[in-house]
């Protein structure tokens, strides 16, 4: 992930760039529409992506390095940066003076009420592993508050965390995937919007992009939502505050009962709704 968007942050400043990546596609976990759409817009912007590919050793030379891969391929480049993911900043905080010990991520384990091995001490944020969010880990600090001082915390992370990727353009997501729901069984079907046909999109000449709800064919609860354009990760919430309500609130139809302001990126969960539901039959 964070690859992708620092690939995607030099390829904006007109850098020419390569982007090797471990896995078979970009983002593996994400929807694979979504990943595609990403792929695609890469390709389209000049970027070259060698994906499955691991790196045997890194040669420098006067004016920059060549990486060897395993695959027997070599490429050369003014400079490498290598992401490796996130490890737990936790080197200087002496840990051992308090009987904790990190893991190889430099991450503590934790039970529900963020409580470590350690009873009188607490952790949350990236030290403590997934999701590995700012925005989790306002929410995590707060319940962590409620034990110290309530004995429990009477919160705790909402199961559809959003995710945001902050590449170029933004791609966000909240629920199930296309894939995960095939695996699972459950009869899904898919309405869809594309930038491109909305006039606030059209206006400011942000016509990249397209929203996907996903929804059950029979009850119409909205099962995920995927967005991949500019502003996706702003977007996305006006899907997941639907998503999140109980009951017979949750459905794909309360985008097409609802009024939307015209012209405005919202639109797009209209259109895609309408989409879906003429999917039905």
């Amino acid at each position: 992930m964070i690859g992708c968007e620092y690939a995607s942050i030099f390829r904006g400043l007109d850098v020419k760039t390569d982007l090797i990546n471990t896995r078979e596609r970009l983002l593996a976990f994400l929807d694979n529409e979504m990943s595609d759409s990403l792929s695609y817009h890469f390709w389209n912007s000049g970027m070259m992506i060698r994906n499955d590919e691991t790196y045997a050793k890194i040669e420098g030379t006067e004016d920059g390095v060549i990486i060897h891969l395993n695959s027997g391929k070599k490429m050369r480049a003014d400079c490498l940066l290598y992401a490796n993911g996130r490890t737990g900043n936790t080197d200087a905080l002496n840990l051992d003076a308090v009987g904790l010990v990190a893991d190889s991520r430099g991450q503590l384990k934790v039970d529900m009420n963020y409580q470590t091995e350690v009873s009188h001490v607490y952790a949350v944020g990236d030290v403590i592993g997934y999701p590995s969010l700012a925005s989790a880990a306002y929410d995590q600090g707060r319940f962590v508050a409620q034990a110290i001082t309530r004995g429990e915390a009477e919160g705790k992370l909402i199961e559809d965390i959003p995710t945001g990727i902050y590449t170029i353009p933004e791609i966000s997501s909240v629920g199930k995937t296309e894939q995960e729901l095939t695996e699972a069984k459950i009869p899904y079907e898919v309405g869809r919007s594309s930038f491109k046909h909305l006039a606030r999109a059209q206006i400011a000449g942000k016509d990249v992009g397209s929203l996907k709800i996903l929804f059950h064919r029979e009850t119409k609860e909205i099962l995920g939502i995927h967005c991949f354009g500019e502003r996706a990760a702003e977007i996305i919430h006006i899907g997941q505050a639907i998503m999140e309500q109980k009951g017979e609130a949750n459905t794909i139809e309360y985008f097409v009962n609802t009024t939307f302001n015209y012209p405005t990126m919202a639109e797009a969960y209209r259109v895609a709704a309408l989409n879906g539901l003429n999917r039905l039959f």
